[in-house]
């Protein structure tokens, strides 16, 4: 049996991963999913970490989208994470600009269509959701998630981590093809970083749109013999 702890993006809670924790919970594995408070990345990080020390194993640790630096943050200096994961995720290194970086690529739609408040917040609105997150995902999945959007920080998003955990600990990228958030050119050179690099021709949430085939991948990268 393998430990998950699962790490959600912008906007996103503990919740997207419902479909992914039964996959798993199915498959014979444990698996625990946070809310971060998306308030920046040393708080996410943080609770990140809360969330490890709480384990009895070490832990597989998956981060989507923003989560991939959150998770970043969160493994340095730690020998409980048995291999990180990161899902269309944004993969720097600790001395690596990841605004500079998106500048090399065309925007996206998603930040054509972003939003943000006075105080620094990105806001997701349901209409941006279905186009840049979920427009591969069925709309009866899909509808309800856009409305569960959460104001996230932009500086978190701008920020770098602190260390390159994936130098020493194995090391998955899940490419997701159709991305209209984070462009899949980006995810392949970010990819370069992983030991083993997967695709998924899917939106930016596989775990919704493609959770099969997104299970398939987790179960190998646990070890489990797959079909």
């Amino acid at each position: 049996m393998s430990n998950f702890v699962l790490v959600h993006g912008a906007g996103h809670g503990a919740w997207c991963w419902e479909r992914t924790e039964r996959d798993l919970a199915a498959a014979g594995h444990q698996s625990t999913s946070l809310d971060l408070p998306l308030t920046g990345l040393g708080d996410d990080a943080a609770a990140v970490r809360e969330c490890l020390d709480a384990q009895t194993e070490p832990a597989i640790l998956v981060g989507h989208s923003y989560g991939g630096l959150v998770i970043s943050e969160a493994a340095d200096g730690r020998d409980d994470v048995a291999q990180l994961v990161y899902v269309a995720a944004v993969l720097v290194a600790s001395e690596e600009d990841v605004l500079a970086q998106a500048g090399d690529f065309p925007p996206t739609p998603l930040m054509q269509q972003l939003e943000y408040t006075d105080d620094g917040f990105m806001i997701f609105s349901a209409e941006t959701a279905l186009d840049c997150f979920y427009q591969e995902t069925p709309r009866e999945i899909a509808e309800p998630a856009s409305l569960r959007m959460r104001p996230t920080a932009a500086g978190g998003m701008a920020a770098s981590p602190g260390a390159d955990p994936w130098k020493s600990i194995p090391t998955t990228y899940i490419v997701c093809e159709r991305d209209r958030a984070l462009s899949a050119e980006m995810q392949r050179v970010m990819a370069q970083k992983a030991g083993r690099i997967e695709s998924i021709d899917t939106d930016h949430s596989p775990f919704v749109s493609r959770p099969e085939e997104f299970c398939r991948i987790l179960l190998s990268i646990a070890g489990d013999p797959v079909g």
